[in-house]
């Protein structure tokens, strides 16, 4: 059970919010109020108590520890804390602010999230609102990946040798673009559609991926087969 609590009983406003468009903070309550709003109304920001979970296997977060550095770009700023994480169950990036106790972000005013050097933005498609990570972004179109949880629940089976409950962290992939968010497959026919120009344009690009044997699948390999085909 989580016990909501408003921001306005459980954080105190200490500092006002800086000017400068390069401003970075640290990881206080203040810091993360602001972050979260920018300046603006605290509406949908929150912290919350948790109490200890049943013994499960798995997490509903995206990184595996609590030690990730992220800056927050809102509000032509840029925030930097400590302890972040995504947590995908509720679709929302959480920071720790006592040893029970989270602090919830909501994305009023937030560009994007960075996080070790990955970053977050928040899309609304179809009535659903989530976070989704940039693979891959140009001008007229992106490759995002989202997260989902699946929770496998435990057997007394021993042969299936899972008694406890499990949570398993699920991704796909989609292309944005001015049609909406649509799943992709990482492959090769797939990525190669998107190059721009004429047939050499695409054989021109297939070939670099040849030679320098890049996989469509991989994320690292597909980001210098698309940065090639737009700069070459």
């Amino acid at each position: 059970m989580k016990i909501i609590l408003s921001l306005a009983c459980l954080l105190t406003i200490s500092s006002a919010l800086a000017q400068n468009n390069d401003n970075i903070v640290n990881n206080t309550a203040a810091t993360m109020d602001q972050a979260s709003n920018a300046g603006q109304s605290s509406y949908g920001a929150s912290a919350y108590f948790v109490n200890p979970a049943r013994a499960v296997d798995g997490t509903v977060y995206l990184f595996e520890d609590w030690n990730n550095a992220g800056v927050i770009y809102a509000a032509n700023q840029r925030f930097s804390l400590k302890n972040i994480n995504l947590n995908i169950q509720r679709n929302s990036f959480e920071s720790k602010v006592g040893q029970d106790s989270l602090f919830s972000f909501n994305f009023n005013n937030v560009e994007k999230f960075v996080i070790n050097g990955r970053t977050f933005k928040n899309y609304y498609w179809e009535d659903d609102n989530r976070v989704y990570e940039i693979i891959y972004e140009s001008e007229n179109w992106s490759i995002i990946k989202g997260f989902k949880i699946v929770e496998v629940t435990g057997s007394a089976n021993p042969m299936l040798n899972r008694s406890r409950d499990r949570m398993v962290r699920k991704m796909f992939y989609y292309l944005k673009d001015d049609k909406g968010i649509h799943s992709l497959i990482l492959k090769r026919k797939k990525i190669l559609k998107l190059v721009k120009g004429d047939g050499k344009d695409i054989e021109k690009t297939a070939n670099f991926a040849k030679a320098n044997k890049l996989s469509y699948k991989k994320e690292e390999d597909l980001r210098k087969i698309l940065e090639y085909s737009e700069n070459n």
